[in-house]
């Protein structure tokens, strides 16, 4: 297999006041819960580990 074209990876925390955390370049916010990275010719060299906290209510 060859490199992913046209890669496209959306994260959505879910909730505004929550935190997410996760390693790449370029991230960019499109709303108040998600953020975007977008490569040409992506080859993956990791896993990917996403963080997510929501704060509890109370």
């Amino acid at each position: 297999m060859g490199p992913i074209g046209d890669f496209r990876l959306a994260v959505d925390k879910g909730k505004a006041d929550s935190l997410v955390s996760f390693c790449a370049e370029g991230v960019r916010k499109i709303s108040p819960t998600q953020f975007e990275v977008r490569r040409k010719d992506y080859t993956p060299d990791a896993g990917l580990d996403i963080l997510i906290l929501d704060w509890a209510e109370r």
